[in-house]
């Protein structure tokens, strides 16, 4: 695939990347094992510097995510906001070469914000973790406000937009039990109570995670893989994701699973294991209903970031939920829907009170 798609950017690089050297050689940087997957390939000049990164589909199946991020991101650079122009992948082309079709990007600098995290130290740092947390909230804050559509009253339509749809979809494709019957009932009954509330819409990452955060010493430089993005959707959706995930793999850098500095953390290992044996419903349970500094950034992070969108702390029991159900509806292997389907059970039985489920955003 390397050939035919260098020698389409060669022939076409002046009017892609004007005044840039052209580009020479390339390296398969990774392959993507979903059912819908894509080989990522790098390209470099002929200083040895990083020219383009292009996602090729393997198969159909892997199209329209291709499509997804293409129309974002073309839409993203279409504002000119600067959160967009410094840190945003600008999209030079989608064309169908050699018979499969290919998204190509400019390069961003920085390496994954993941490879400090799985740094066995890192997230036992109190002022690291914080840090991270710091830069990931003020771009998100910024890119939220510049690409920013304005306030929407959640009325009817909009509940069944950004709740109905979710919950149905859930419905049909992950499943449906006694536990979601009840959960999305209260769900419903909450977001009747918010009737009338003004919302902020903003464009949508979908995928906010530490992975797709790419840092360096002068810290935030990059957001990649906008493949779940879109032009406009509820805000809160991006401000769970950075939180949640940051907890979920912390024991990843840690043999046996015992993450230091962060007492408290396992005991939620046995008293979740009736939700099933995946690992990471530790770091769920102790983000959200522990106790201890690495639970008070969690619950600082998301309730400053609603505080600064004008957003009350009542909407966590509507959008909180919804997150979860949608990271369950996302594509994927079977054993990844499941562990996400557990968190959502966690998060309905859980016999004590997260502030999550709070109107004024504290524990009970």
């Amino acid at each position: 695939m390397i050939p035919p798609l260098r020698e389409v950017l060669q022939a076409r690089w002046p009017e892609l990347r004007p005044h840039h050297p052209p580009l020479t050689s390339a390296i398969v940087a990774g392959v993507d094992r979903s059912p819908a997957a894509k080989v990522t390939l790098v390209f470099f000049d002929w200083a040895g510097d990083l020219a383009a990164v292009a996602k090729v589909a393997r198969s159909p199946a892997s199209e329209p995510a291709l499509l997804r991020e293409y129309e974002v991101l073309t839409y993203l650079w279409g504002l000119d906001v600067p959160s967009v122009r410094d840190r945003v992948p600008e999209p030079l082309l989608l064309e169908r070469v050699a018979g499969r079709l290919a998204l190509v990007q400019a390069p961003l600098r920085g390496g994954p914000m993941t490879a400090a995290y799985y740094t066995p130290g890192h997230v036992a740092d109190p002022a690291l973790v914080a840090n991270d947390f710091a830069q990931a909230g003020a771009w998100l804050r910024e890119f939220q406000r510049q690409t920013a559509t304005g306030l929407k009253l959640l009325d009817a339509a909009l509940c069944e937009e950004w709740v109905g749809q979710v919950i149905r979809a859930y419905r049909k494709e992950v499943g449906w039990t006694a536990t979601e019957e009840r959960l999305f009932d209260e769900v419903m009954a909450n977001a009747s109570g918010l009737m009338g509330l003004p919302l902020p819409a903003a464009a949508v990452h979908g995928d906010y995670w530490m992975g797709n955060l790419l840092v360096d010493r002068s810290g935030l430089r990059g957001v990649i893989d906008w493949e779940r993005g879109r032009s406009a959707g509820p805000c809160l959706l991006d401000v769970y994701k950075f939180p949640t995930s940051y907890a979920l793999y912390m024991d990843r850098g840690y043999p046996g699973g015992v993450v230091p500095g962060h007492d408290g953390r396992d005991r939620w290992r046995e008293r979740w294991r009736r939700f099933g044996e995946w690992p990471h419903l530790v770091g769920f349970g102790y983000a959200y209903y522990g106790e201890g500094w690495f639970p008070d950034q969690v619950r600082d992070f998301v309730l400053g970031h609603l505080a600064a969108l004008g957003i009350p702390a009542a909407a966590n029991a509507v959008f909180f939920p919804l997150f979860l159900a949608e990271q369950a509806l996302l594509p994927g292997h079977p054993r990844t829907r499941a562990a996400n389907r557990a968190l959502l059970h966690a998060f309905a039985e859980e016999p004590s009170h997260t502030w999550l489920r709070s109107p004024d955003g504290q524990s009970r």
